[in-house]
């Protein structure tokens, strides 16, 4: 009898391997890190949209884009732009949502600072506006992150 209960043990040990799904961080600081980057890659995506020529609506190989990739998908229109566009930011946020925290928060800044240098592109070079139009918008994003960042101590009473 001890034979057998020790092959049943064996077996359920084999069945299941050494590797365990992912979780979720439950990090506040990536968790709010991850709104902040949302908001920038979401206005990125807004400008690059808004900033199109007239003609782009009536034929999407007329873009004004200066990524590669992102012209790639813009060219096969606004739909394939937002399906592709729509999977690129859910499967960033759960990636660095999945990660070590340290990889997590540095991918998210990796994210932040490439979306952040697409609005201040479109801003500064498209848009014509002025210096302290950036930086006012600047601004608002540095506030955001010192919000998501610095975390005020809970208190228990």
């Amino acid at each position: 009898m001890a034979v057998a209960q020790l092959w049943i043990v064996r077996r359920q040990a084999s069945v299941t391997p050494n590797m365990t799904f992912p979780r979720f961080t439950t990090d506040k600081v990536v968790r709010r890190l991850r709104w902040v980057v949302l908001l920038v890659m979401l206005v990125d995506a807004a400008f690059t949209l808004i900033e199109q020529p007239p003609t782009f609506w009536h034929d999407s190989r007329v873009v004004d884009e200066i990524n590669p990739l992102v012209r790639f998908f813009l060219v096969r229109g606004v739909f394939i732009y937002a399906l592709v566009g729509s999977l690129y930011v859910i499967g960033s946020l759960i990636l660095a949502s999945v990660m070590p925290r340290k990889i997590g928060v540095a991918f998210l800044f990796f994210l932040l600072l490439e979306h952040f240098w697409g609005i201040t592109s479109w801003i500064v070079y498209y848009l014509r506006c002025s210096l302290p139009l950036q930086n006012a918008f600047e601004l608002g994003i540095a506030a955001l992150i010192a919000l998501a960042v610095c975390q005020t101590p809970d208190r228990h009473e």
